[in-house]
């Protein structure tokens, strides 16, 4: 039977009383035409005992007194009051066993779908906030653009939310109101990537994936409602606007920075070559200031000379500290240093902090045993309370003496 003459109603149905149909409609199935989403069936009746045959990629979806009450996945149905429980309700003269009823009867494309020409990807100008010059960020221009694949997963959802009653969808009608709607969903969420993640527009390359799967599940949970989800979303590339000034500003920062980082690193390979540490090279550089300054190169000297001694940096050292010995010398007459600063020196005793101790103090708790080598100690610039005898200023308290030696012994007397 020749039940299906028109796979487009072009906003038309049909009672199934004229004579482009005859009888009640015995078996049910729709082939979609390549591009087309959504297909209403031309006819406004059919018949219980009726076989309805949904295609793989397909839903079909029936529509009662103006609610969508059931939806038929792949496969083959009939329609009884088991499968569309509204049937119960319908009291028609009975026909070889069949009743007919009135209902809209929707075919929806559950394929993958893609748009083709211009309509293929997306791509969206966007302001995304930069945080490489500071915590606060600055705003900067840039572009982006990718491609995508849909397909809807909730036929009911779809009809509902976004096709009503209309008879037919196609693809084409369909490209600009959801690329619309998804360049929309996309530039929010790639503005709040940037803001989460805090990542750099000038490394963004390097996160593209992780962009496209952030911005695929944001845009996912706009779709549910309409009963689509994307399948595929990829982002192709995100590129600022080279004239915007703030990227410039950190294109010349980076470049800054980098020009620095090539420099500190080529003299660290310098001081590993040579044998010394970037402390010691500051310490150089006191020193040889310290030369050429007549007024303070005295007292300078007698501090970089222990210092020198104490890194023990070698003939480096050695060279250099005996140039600056020569060129001071002949520049003025040797003065001696000043006298040493007295002892400072805090001591934890009987869990009470006393102090601050000059030496005298100091050798007194010694002498009364509350000073041991035990004993917690503390003076500026130590990073914690440490053990007394720990202190070079504290050693000699604690040094062993041995006992003055026994009188040698008396001989015998005969």
């Amino acid at each position: 039977m020749d039940f299906f003459k028109h796979l487009r109603s072009k906003g038309s149905t049909y009672d199934g009383q004229g004579d482009e149909r005859q009888g009640f409609i015995d078996n049910v199935f729709i082939n979609l035409e390549k591009g087309c989403l959504l297909q209403r069936f031309p006819y406004d009746n059919l018949s219980t005992a009726a076989k309805v045959t949904v295609q793989e990629g397909q839903q079909m979806v029936f529509m009662s007194e103006g609610m969508y009450s059931e939806t038929f996945l792949p496969g083959s149905h009939t329609l009884t009051t088991n499968n569309i429980p509204f049937l119960e309700k319908i009291m028609n003269i009975p026909f070889g066993g069949r009743s007919a009823f009135k209902t809209t009867l929707f075919c929806v494309s559950t394929k993958r779908q893609r748009f083709a020409g211009e309509d293929a990807g997306w791509g969206v100008g966007l302001t995304i906030r930069d945080y490489t010059l500071s915590d606060e960020g600055v705003t900067i221009k840039v572009g982006a653009y990718g491609s995508y694949e849909f397909r809807i997963t909730n036929a009911i959802a779809f009809i509902r939310e976004y096709s009503g009653t209309e008879h037919a969808i196609y693809l084409d009608d369909f490209a600009e109101e959801f690329s619309s709607a998804i360049s929309q969903r996309v530039t929010t969420a790639i503005s709040r990537f940037f803001s989460l993640r805090k990542t750099s527009i000038t490394d963004v390359n390097n996160y593209i994936a992780e962009v496209a799967d952030f911005a695929k599940k944001e845009v996912n949970e706009y779709l549910e409602d309409y009963g689509i989800e994307l399948t595929k979303f990829d982002v192709e590339g995100i590129n600022p606007i080279e004239s915007d000034p703030n990227y410039q500003r950190i294109l010349e920062a980076q470049t800054e920075a980098g020009a620095m980082d090539l420099e500190s690193r080529a003299q660290a390979r310098k001081r590993q070559r040579e044998g010394y540490s970037y402390q010691q090279e500051r310490q150089f550089d006191v020193m040889e200031t310290a030369a050429g300054n007549e007024g303070t190169a005295g007292s300078v000297m007698g501090a970089g000379m222990g210092l020198g001694m104490g890194f023990g940096v070698g003939g480096v050292m050695g060279g250099m500290m005996g140039q600056m010995a020569g060129n001071v010398a002949s520049a003025q007459p040797q003065t001696p240093p000043p006298p040493p600063a007295p002892m400072q020196i805090y001591v934890y005793i009987n869990g009470q902090q006393t102090g601050p101790c000059d030496e005298m103090a100091l050798r007194q708790l010694h002498a009364q045993g509350q000073l041991t080598g035990q004993t917690l100690v503390w003076k500026a610039g130590m990073p914690g309370w440490a053990a007394a005898s720990t202190l070079p200023e504290l050693a000699a308290f604690f040094q062993q003496t041995p006992p003055p030696p026994p009188p040698p012994p008396v001989p015998p007397t005969m």
